[in-house]
């Protein structure tokens, strides 16, 4: 079982993280060695709206076992979860999840893959303190993204809804208390461990 440490991300780790973006896998999947500086610039901004939710934070935290660094993870919290029909043609907000929601990315340095890191960072964040108002937390994962959406099951979310939407994404989630049940399909610092 992988413990992880989460501490928040710091522009003086950028040396430690931007090399992992440099993986082709990583790129495909999140993106070039430029995104993790993004996300710190992007944490100096306003908070707004984005997608028909209210940004309500933004936080940004590095994976820890003992004094290695072994992934990134951040998480942005909203309102409420709104799903998103964009593209030509698009609606705008189809449908709405009015539970406080944090949307969350991630990457596992590649040289620790497939050890546990991936469900241990997910399993930590959902346990930090700062996140502690969220009742619904979600991931958006491309379906040929198979460790991701491994990662997501084994830290227990599931898919809202398992067709892609128009960016090809699957968005999955997970409850932090009893809310109800998941809509249909269409409707719309903490130590953790991993299995």
């Amino acid at each position: 079982m992988r413990c992880v440490r989460l501490q928040p991300f710091e522009r003086k780790q950028l040396s430690l993280v931007e090399p992992w973006f440099l993986d082709a896998d990583t790129q495909r999947w999140l993106g070039g060695p430029a995104w993790p500086r993004q996300m710190l610039d992007l944490a100096d901004r306003p908070l707004a709206e984005f997608r028909g939710a209210a940004e309500t934070g933004r936080y940004r935290w590095l994976a820890w076992e003992h004094d290695k660094a072994v992934g990134y993870i951040d998480c942005g919290t909203y309102d409420r979860w709104t799903t998103w029909e964009g593209g030509p043609g698009g609606r705008g907000v189809i449908g709405t999840i009015p539970r406080p929601a944090g949307s969350i990315s991630y990457v596992v340095d590649p040289a620790s893959r497939c050890r546990g890191y991936c469900t241990a960072m997910v399993t930590a964040v959902m346990a930090m303190p700062e996140l502690a108002h969220i009742r619904l937390f979600t991931a958006g994962v491309e379906a040929a993204n198979a460790g991701s959406v491994g990662c997501l099951l084994k830290a227990g979310f599931r898919p809202l809804n398992p067709e892609p939407d128009r960016e090809g994404v699957v968005y999955y989630a997970r409850f932090t208390i009893s809310c109800d049940a998941y809509p249909p399909a269409g409707d719309s610092h903490q130590t953790a461990g991993s299995g």
